[in-house]
């Protein structure tokens, strides 16, 4: 493959200024594109707990996706009665489990970068500069042991505390088990006549009321990656932990079939790889205030990172 200039952009200056310099420092796309994630839940308290979607396409076994979308509390946990029509329904009972780290940490292993500090050493910093030590100690931990810190106690106490059954939650100790279909095929799929590779869940995407953000990147062996994410604005805060989670589980209500336990629950992933008329990997795309890719945001994104031919510049879009 001919070499490409690499590149990197997102609408969340932090992310872009994390994955620019990891990209300098001869990263690779998913690299990059996880040191801006990570930078930005150093940054955030309503990152890390979010949603996270990532593509990663170039790597010569297919374009692949990784799912981080939170998924329904409950596990090992009988049906609770549920909520009657009319009653209070506390902030506890929505809050979902996140899956951003072990997603976020499987795309890693396929990206060929330098080592698991470098894309979590900008965010430690980060929550330091905020003064969110307890947020650094976690990304710390990640650091030391990747995606089992968020089965560990230290993590998992402070969540049941604030959304366990105690609470009038449905999170329980079980729900930091193993998460599974993180690493899936690509949707192959056509919108607005240009050849787009997609997440599978992409056509299940709804609102969440959370800051839309998105990382394009494009490094200097012709790898493609996009990384959608939601910074949370009202959800419950977990002291112990200095983050937020956003409330986007389904509460159980009385006569109500219940969502099922550890089914993912949508989120918005307006990402997607472009191939050109000969199958070939030419643009990563992004619009990160959108639920989901429309025919309009496909022809004209607000991210935007083209290869159009050898030989020639990579363009840059950024609205």
């Amino acid at each position: 493959m001919i070499p490409v200039k690499a590149a990197a952009i997102a609408n969340d200056p932090v992310a872009e200024e994390a994955a620019q310099d990891h990209l300098l420092s001869g990263g690779t796309a998913p690299g990059s594109a996880l040191c801006g994630f990570f930078a930005a839940a150093g940054s955030y308290a309503g990152v890390l707990l979010g949603p996270v979607s990532v593509l990663v396409g170039g790597l010569g076994a297919g374009a692949r996706a990784f799912d981080g979308r939170l998924q329904q509390p409950g596990q090992g946990m009988r049906r609770p009665r549920g909520f009657r029509p009319g009653e209070q329904i506390p902030d506890a009972a929505r809050v979902g489990v996140a899956t951003s780290v072990t997603a976020a940490l499987v795309a890693f292993a396929y990206s060929g970068s330098q080592g698991l500090g470098s894309i979590l050493k900008p965010g430690i910093s980060r929550a330091q500069r905020s003064g969110a030590e307890l947020r650094a100690d976690l990304l710390r931990r990640i650091r030391e042991v990747g995606a089992a810190a968020v089965t560990e106690a230290q993590f998992v106490r402070p969540m049941l505390h604030v959304a366990g059954p105690g609470q009038g939650g449905l999170v329980t100790a079980a729900d930091f088990g193993r998460v599974g279909d993180v690493d899936r095929p690509a949707l192959e799929r056509r919108i607005a006549d240009r050849h787009l590779v997609l997440p599978p869940w992409h056509d299940e995407a709804i609102a969440t009321g959370a800051i839309g953000c998105a990382i394009c990147t494009v490094d200097a062996h012709g790898v493609f990656c996009a990384l959608s994410y939601q910074r949370s604005s009202g959800g419950l805060g977990v002291d112990e932990l200095e983050l937020e989670v956003p409330l986007v589980a389904v509460p159980v209500r009385r006569g109500v079939t219940r969502t099922q336990p550890g089914a993912r629950l949508p989120a918005p992933a307006p990402i997607a790889l472009r191939r050109d008329t000969g199958g070939q990997l030419c643009e990563v795309l992004a619009a990160p205030g959108a639920v989901r890719l429309d025919e309009t945001l496909v022809l004209d994104p607000p991210l935007r990172l083209t290869v159009p031919n050898e030989g020639r510049q990579l363009e840059v879009v950024r609205k």
